[in-house]
């Protein structure tokens, strides 16, 4: 047994009657709310402002004379006063006088507006004891007693000297109020009704003259799922639906443009992939150049990795063992990132190792290498370095650097990093000469070496300032004997301060330890 379908028609019609019916209801309780604080509002202020005028009224002698008891003059002309109050506002149900006796309860010295004395509910005490507190009018919300439902104001009544000594009080019968926005919420209810039953029978006039061209379209759209792109609708109209048929009749015109396109699509996916997987090999092949082990030894131990920012990267390091007792020690970091970086640094290394074997010193290296780099210099492209050749045997290091960042020096004894920011000489591969300088070192026992790139210090720093230390100055001093090792703690940090998420650069730390006993050396 099939499902029961619904004609889009009678859908829509139900759910416009529906919709309409909420939208006058809702207007309607909206209007209803906005009327009964618009006359609840003018009700209190007119009260207010009888009992505040009555209140500026009676100050000075007129109500010390009420209050002392006297039935003279002066109390005739409050309670005339009172009366004329009464007069001016209908609306206003009564005006009072009230004192605090000695025990606190309050006492009705004047009353007009009702032939029997007010029967006063227990807010108007308390409000009365707030007023002679506070020394300020006030009203009440809306409460309900024998009599009915009530307003009440009040305000401070001042003596000749400023002094409060009686409190005004006012009471406005509140009970007609329902009912007079009663009668306006069923008055705009009934409107209201009528205009949603005008707009349901507009509404399901308009519905049929909508849907019987969608009718058609829908026939049309299984011919053509079947196949059949010989369709064409003919619905001259002027509004949306004969765009809608115009619309339908181009897309099926664009059908076989679009298969064209899926196969053009689907050949640019293949491609990329393929070009994708060729990074992937690239990049195995640039692991290839770096240290598969590092090297090992009695009296020294290095420790060094690095992590592109791309597939690929600049990003290098190596070590070279010149002779028994000399090891020669690289780091490098070619500019810019990605292919064309990883491309160079694998041309940069291979030249490199060629040279440090012929050379006599780090600085000869540097300058050799860096004249084969401008001989075929390749525009906007250099590369910075850092070459150290250590003699295991004294401790003695030499080293030279090409523009790269200062080496930081732990010492074993103390523990004090030192920042070696000697002149790091000229970046390589931009002028043909570059005149570098060379430095000596004498290593004592457990002194450790940290060298790093500049993507290193720009993932410490938020700021990413390349020249300032101090985080990686602090890792350093800190992880002097944490099992994770100097390297591991680097990049911890570096992942810790990270909040982009995405590597900007790459980035590369290599450590390098000496110790003068014979035993192995724990590197951190």
């Amino acid at each position: 047994m099939g499902v029961k379908r619904h004609s889009l028609a009678w859908k829509i019609v139900v759910s416009n009657t529906l919709l309409v019916v909420l939208a006058v209801f809702l207007m309607v309780v909206l209007e209803f709310q906005k009327d009964r604080k618009l006359l609840e509002s003018n009700t209190r202020h007119e009260l207010s402002h009888e009992v505040v005028t009555g209140a500026v009224l009676l100050e000075g002698s007129k109500v010390e004379e009420l209050i002392q008891g006297s039935s003279g003059q002066g109390r005739e002309e409050v309670a005339k006063t009172l009366e004329s109050l009464l007069n001016e506002t209908p609306s206003v149900t009564r005006l009072y006088i009230l004192v605090r006796e000695t025990t606190g309860e309050p006492r009705l010295v004047m009353l007009s507006g009702s032939e029997a004395e007010a029967k006063f509910a227990p807010v108007i005490k308390a409000n009365m004891g707030y007023v002679l507190a506070k020394q300020k009018p006030i009203e009440t919300p809306i409460y309900k007693n024998d009599e009915g439902r009530w307003i009440s104001s009040f305000c401070p009544i001042r003596d000749h000297r400023g002094r409060v000594v009686a409190v005004m009080g006012g009471d406005l019968l509140a009970s007609g109020l329902r009912l007079e926005t009663r009668e306006k919420f069923e008055s705009m209810l009934l409107t209201g009704l009528g205009a949603a039953l005008v707009s349901v029978v507009l509404g399901l006039l308009i519905t049929r003259n909508v849907t019987r061209p969608l009718k058609t379209m829908t026939k049309s759209a299984a011919l053509i799922a079947s196949g059949n792109l010989n369709i064409c609708l003919n619905l001259k109209r002027g509004d949306e639906i004969g765009e809608l048929g115009d619309s339908f009749n181009m897309m099926v015109e664009k059908l076989a443009i679009a298969n064209k396109e899926r196969e053009r699509l689907y050949a640019e996916v293949l491609r990329k992939e393929k070009l994708e997987q060729e990074i992937r090999l690239a990049a195995q092949i640039q692991q290839s150049f770096l240290p598969a082990s590092f090297p090992w030894s009695p009296h020294y131990r290095a420790n060094a990795r690095s992590v592109a920012a791309d597939v690929v990267g600049g990003d290098f390091y190596d070590f070279v063992e010149l002779s028994e007792n000399q090891i020669g020690i690289v780091i490098g970091d070619v500019a810019g990132r990605g292919i064309a970086a990883a491309v160079y640094m694998a041309r940069v290394i291979s030249d490199f190792r060629a040279v440090a074997l012929r050379a006599d010193s780090p600085r000869e290296a540097l300058e050799k290498l860096n004249h084969l780099l401008f001989s075929r210099s390749t525009r906007g492209i250099f590369v910075t370095m850092t070459y150290l050749v250590l003699d295991s045997s004294t401790g003695e290091l030499k080293y030279s650097s090409g523009g790269h960042l200062p080496a930081l020096l732990r010492r074993g004894g103390t523990g004090r990093v030192e920042v070696l920011d000697e002149d790091s000489g000229f970046p390589l591969g931009i002028v043909s000469r570059a005149s570098l300088g060379e430095r000596v070192l004498k290593l004592e026992s457990d002194d450790e070496l940290l060298l790093v790139t500049d993507g290193v210090v720009e993932g410490l720093c938020a700021c990413h300032d390349v020249f300032n230390f101090d985080k990686l100055v602090e890792i350093f001093e800190y992880r002097r004997s944490h099992e994770n090792g100097v390297v591991d703690a680097v990049f911890e940090e570096i992942a810790r301060a990270s909040t982009a998420g995405v590597q900007q650069d790459d980035m590369t730390v290599l450590t390098l330890g000496w110790k003068t006993e014979q035993k192995l050396v724990t590197i951190l």
